[in-house]
């Protein structure tokens, strides 16, 4: 397959068999180049009272590297499940090849190009369990890091049982770090509402990602749940 650069062109409006599809606007540096990458494309849909995704993979090929556009409006509900599926296709098809990843795509304004965002080994848990619990639940497995829960709602983000004002993450977040973790090693805990949109769960994974380096880790667990089965979220 051909390099895939491409320019970023006015809204991130692309498409694809007639239909349009607009990935999320970011001003976060990415990957801009990638060799030999086959395209998943998720588009936004209406569908009576839901909103869907009407996915298209007809050309993925599992030796390939995997590029996920998705449509920014898309709710996390309505994607991640798929995205759990693709990925163990990937992983374990007949033809899968190692050094081959999963990708977001998303427009850079930084650049003003396409960029993408490794997450390949994320595993979604998507029982509606947050991760302050199961630290408690797998305690052994976490007894070495500074364990810090942070919760991400389309209302409001927390930290721990802290509750952020808007843009002020990033910044309470390394303070709070440098202030309490006495140096020990920091894993970041990432909790998703299933509500949050696609456009606002990339800003904040790349956000995360920015801050991430050999002191602060983040655990390749990210926890997607449902409000209406976690009564203790903070999504008011």
């Amino acid at each position: 397959m051909k390099n895939l650069l491409y320019i970023l062109i006015p809204l991130a409006l692309f498409s694809c068999n007639k239909k349009e599809l607009k990935v999320p606007v970011l001003a976060a540096k990415g990957i801009q180049e990638l060799q030999d990458h086959s395209q998943i494309w998720m588009f936004f849909e209406v569908k009576g009272n839901d909103t869907i995704a009407n996915i298209n993979r007809k050309n993925t090929i599992s030796s390939t590297h995997w590029i996920y556009n998705i449509d920014r409006k898309l709710p996390l509900k309505a994607i991640i499940p798929s995205i759990s599926k693709f990925q163990y296709k990937h992983a374990n098809g007949i033809h899968s090849k190692k050094g081959r990843f999963d990708y977001f795509s998303y427009a850079d304004t930084i650049s003003d190009k396409l960029s993408f965002v490794k997450f390949d080994g994320v595993v979604f848990k998507q029982d509606s369990i947050l991760s302050k619990t199961y630290i408690k639940e797998n305690s052994e497995n976490y007894l070495n890091y500074y364990n810090i829960s942070l919760t991400f709602n389309p209302k409001n983000t927390w930290i721990n049982d802290a509750k952020m004002e808007d843009g002020e993450l990033k910044t309470t977040l390394l303070e709070f770090i440098d202030f309490s973790s006495e140096g020990n090693k920091t894993m970041l805990h990432l909790n998703f509402n299933q509500d949050l949109l696609y456009q606002d769960y990339l800003y904040y994974l790349t956000l995360i990602k920015s801050i991430s380096n050999p002191g602060i880790l983040i655990n390749n667990l990210e926890f997607i749940f449902d409000p209406a089965k976690v009564p203790d979220c903070g999504c008011d």
